[in-house]
């Protein structure tokens, strides 16, 4: 993602400089003739200046590069000539361009080029994506490096994650938490992308050319991720679980490549295209030091996660349209790629029960598309279309199971998984009318149908049995080999239905209305019967136990009567309008909302949800040159969902001092509500002191709030009386509201020199305020058991930011 803000200009300073302003000598008007001038020549510029910060923020800056506070270089320019310019007969142009040049979001091209011949073009750009400046690790190493050791004073057994009402975990709980403090450090958290392209296009006659791009992406840095880690027992067995936050490297290079071949005949052309994409992982492992041990050990693990591997991919496109008639229009494509991943596994040798059946996972993806679209018009007063896409990516990776330990290292826990070359095909028919009612009227119809299928093509099927090694005289009870056919996937087909109208009237020469309303089915096949790889057989971990444990009633690691909300059968009708309004010759309004209504057919899961949004905002020239604007946005959602809390196979779970009571088949319902809002007013003034001076201002308001609440259908208590809502449970009520508030101000002005040069200033004020509960849980002294503290905060900042620059055009 590539944010290019351009820098405030604001002057909250021009009733400091205005009479500075007034005394500078007043230019006479442009001519008309220059005004025609600067039609015909390319109007070059150079910017440079300074702004200052107020206070560090990564949140604020997170993107913009004003993430430090301090001075920082205002540089920009655009500069292009060439013989195609001016008066002159010639067809060459170049350009050369820089823009946020002092910051950590900056770009530099060029290009250089012969209308209707060849072009050529380079550029660079970088992007810094601040993530964190609170978080604390004690953790040593380098920001982007894939190697963090714990210093001396944590090594085990400092700190054990099995003792009990420990957080994290410490015999001894106030000297745990002080030596955590005593070594922990602040760490800034970001990833830098740094970009090269070169881009190049040959006309080699009226009918062909070619062209070429190539992107080299570099980024460096890290983003923070979970890194769960086995604990060492006392004869070096896994035991034990703790987690460590850490700065997870994103060291990779990235090269894409862009060939492509047009054709352009009478009526018709064709593109044919060739898309390179070359990944590389600078690094294959992250090595940390775990603080999870045994009490009675006092050894500490190396250990390691891998790393994103490296992957090729190819695909080669043809897409084209045709001339059918003069009223007929035909324009289609077709795509195949082909992905390739086959990386080392990277495994700690204890973590691993038996040693994985194959050396890498030899992955392969087949990518195909197709498209395909038929549009006629032949009355000038009904355009008819219609169409079909085609996806499909087939998963053809070898399917194999792998034996591992859990993270808790109990023997319980021995993982016993297949990987899951999950393929998905998909195929929407469209068919659309706009039929024009009159000059003031339209009417378009769509009808839209989408079909989704899933599979396995290869699902662990006639693999080696690794049973008797990990099991030995291990029965048919245990997962040895999946048979032929085995379904991997709950939702292996659905069907989506969409009927749309939308009426357009313009209701007089100031008034433009807009009403649509849609109606969508979509129906899934599913199969409570699929074998899920994380799962097994019937909810059974582990394949070493008897099939009398199995769960009745639960599969796909889901309770019969559960679908995701992303495949499940749902009903959902959508209507929205809108209007544009000249009232006056000075004031126009504008307004728009949307309505949407969602419902479920699952018996556990998201039941019902809906969700609507309107949009106002006026604005009103006071004079000629000077206009003042107001906005609203508003959005709501909100989603309701029942579970099951236990299978209505087992048995009641009986209430105790500190235990709530649990009756079989138990529920509860849960309710989510997102509400935004943006408010705001901006004003523009031009034309003053001699058409010198212009200033902007604009005031935004923006809250947003999420609020999660959940209900027990049934009556729950301890023996003494507490219930979910008590606070040694807090399993039920309304939590505390997630929310943010971000007031801006942004002032900016412009004076006006000479017919070449002026000067801006500007202001920026932007506060936030957030509150996110989540953050409680990482607090040293608070966190939940077995993980180590990062003390990171919710954003809150408030920055004022300063700008003066001087711009020359040429």
């Amino acid at each position: 993602m590539k944010s290019n803000n351009e820098r405030m200009r604001v002057s909250l300073l021009a009733l400091a400089v205005q009479g500075a302003l007034i005394a500078m000598c007043s230019m006479p008007a442009q001519a008309d003739d220059e005004e025609v001038a600067a039609l015909k020549n390319p109007t070059s510029t150079i910017e440079i200046g300074a702004e200052n910060v107020s206070q560090s923020s990564a949140k604020f800056g997170e993107y913009t590069g004003l993430n430090k506070s301090g001075g920082k270089v205002i540089g920009n320019f655009s500069i292009r000539g060439g013989d195609a310019y001016g008066d002159g007969n010639g067809t060459r142009n170049w350009s050369l361009n820089g823009s946020n040049l002092g910051t950590t979001s900056r770009a530099l091209g060029a290009s250089v080029g012969n209308q209707g011949s060849w072009n050529f073009g380079i550029g660079y750009d970088e992007l810094q994506h601040n993530l964190w400046d609170s978080y604390k690790t004690p953790y040593q190493g380098a920001m982007g490096g894939n190697n963090f050791t714990l210093p001396a004073s944590l090594l085990p057994p400092t700190i054990s994650t099995v003792a009990a009402g420990t957080t994290p975990v410490g015999t001894d709980r106030a000297s745990a938490i002080a030596a955590i403090n005593a070594v922990t450090n602040q760490v800034d958290i970001y990833s830098t992308r740094k970009n090269g392209k070169v881009s190049a296009g040959v006309n080699l006659n009226a009918q062909w050319d070619i062209r070429f791009d190539f992107n080299h992406l570099e980024q460096s840095g890290a983003k923070l991720a979970s890194f769960g880690s086995m604990g060492a027992g006392g004869a070096g067995n896994p035991q034990g679980e703790a987690i460590s936050i850490l700065p997870n490297p994103t060291n990779y290079k990235t090269d894409t490549l862009n060939l492509a071949l047009d054709w352009r005949g009478d009526g018709a052309y064709v593109t044919t295209s060739y898309f390179g994409s070359f990944f590389r992982e600078g690094y294959d492992r992250v090595n940390f030091q775990t603080f999870a041990v045994n009490n009675a050990a006092g050894v500490s693990v190396t250990q390691t996660m891998s790393t994103a591997p490296s992957n090729n991919f190819h695909q080669l496109n043809v897409s084209g349209g045709y001339d059918l008639s003069p009223a007929t229009k035909l324009t289609g494509g077709l795509s195949y790629g082909r992905n390739t991943q086959n990386d080392a596994y990277v495994a700690d040798a204890y973590s691993m029960v038996l040693p994985a059946p194959v050396a890498s996972l030899n992955g392969l993806v087949i990518n195909k598309h197709a498209d395909m679209k038929l549009t006629n018009q032949t009355s000038k007063d009904l355009v008819l279309s219609a169409g079909v896409k085609f996806d499909e990516r087939r998963d053809k990776t070898p399917s194999n199971f792998y034996a591992f330990n859990a993270l808790d290292g109990s023997t319980a826990h021995i993982a016993y998984f297949a990987n899951t070359p999950l393929s998905l095909r998909k195929t929407v028919w469209e068919l659309a009318g706009d039929y024009k009612l009159d000059s003031d009227q339209h009417l378009l119809l769509a009808f839209n149908r989408e079909d989704v299928r899933r599979w396995c093509d290869q699902y662990a099927v006639n693999v080696p049995s690794l049973m008797p090694a990990l099991v030995p005289g291990a029965t048919t009870t245990g997962i040895v080999s999946y048979p032929a056919g085995t379904n991997c996937v709950v939702a292996p087909k659905s069907y989506d239905n969409k009927l749309g109208a939308t009426y357009k009237a313009r209701a007089s020469e100031d008034l433009n209305l807009n009403v649509g309303y849609s109606f969508s089915k979509r129906v899934t096949t599913s199969d409570p019967n699929a074998v899920t790889s994380r799962i097994g057989l019937n909810g059974n971990l582990n394949p070493a136990l008897a099939a009398a444990t199995l769960i009745e009633g639960q599969n796909g690691g889901d309770f019969r009567g559960f679908y995701p909300v992303f495949d499940a059968s749902r009903k959902e009708h959508m209507l929205k309008a809108g209007a544009n309004w000249q009232t006056t010759e000075k004031l126009s309004v504008s307004m728009g909302g949307k309505y949407t209504l969602d419902k479920y057919d699952s018996t556990y899961g998201e039941q019902k949800g809906n969700s609507w949004s309107v949009n106002l905002d006026a604005s009103y020239g006071y004079s000629e040159n000077s206009s003042v604007v107001a906005y609203l946005t508003q959005q709501h959602r909100q989603r309701e969902m029942t579970d099951l809390y236990r299978s209505p196979y087992l048995a009641p779970g009986a209430a105790s001092a500190t235990a709530l009571n649990i009756p079989s088949g138990a529920t509860w319902t849960d309710t989510q509500k997102d509400d935004d809002t943006t408010v705001g007013v901006g004003a523009k003034q031009s034309g003053m002191m001699a058409s010198r001076l212009e200033l902007d201002e604009d005031l935004t308001y923006t809250y947003g709030k999420t609020v999660y609440n959940t209900v027990f259908n049934y009556a729950a208590a301890t023996t003494t009386g507490l219930t979910c809502a008590s606070p040694q449970f807090l399993t039920c009520g309304t939590l505390p509201e997630v929310n943010n508030h971000v007031i801006q101000l942004k002032l900016s002005g412009r004076y006006k020199l000479d017919k070449n040069s002026k000067v801006a200033v500007g202001y920026l004020y932007q506060h936030m305020r957030s509150t996110d509960y989540y953050y409680n849980g990482l607090q040293t002294g608070f966190t939940p058991s077995a993980l180590m503290p990062t003390d990171q905060q919710s954003p809150n900042y408030t920055v004022n930011v300063v700008s003066a620059s001087y711009i020359y055009n040429f």
